[in-house]
């Protein structure tokens, strides 16, 4: 994962932290744990085509 370096004082990130909406603090909470990571992971494998994602007509054609 990229990594940005910046000197942010702690006040300045509880300032963006709070300024957040639901989704921002959701997309922060999963790239600061390792679900966020493990998605991170599969989201290469689509990418590098290491992985096949099944269509929606593959998923629900129950014939």
């Amino acid at each position: 994962m990229p990594e940005v370096m910046d000197n942010l004082s702690i006040q300045q990130i509880a300032k963006l932290i709070q300024a957040m909406n639901r989704q921002e603090l959701e997309t922060l909470y999963l790239l600061l744990t390792e679900e966020g990571k493990e998605l991170f992971n599969r989201k290469q494998d689509v990418e590098e085509r290491r992985i096949h994602l099944l269509s929606r007509e593959e998923v629900f054609n129950v014939s």
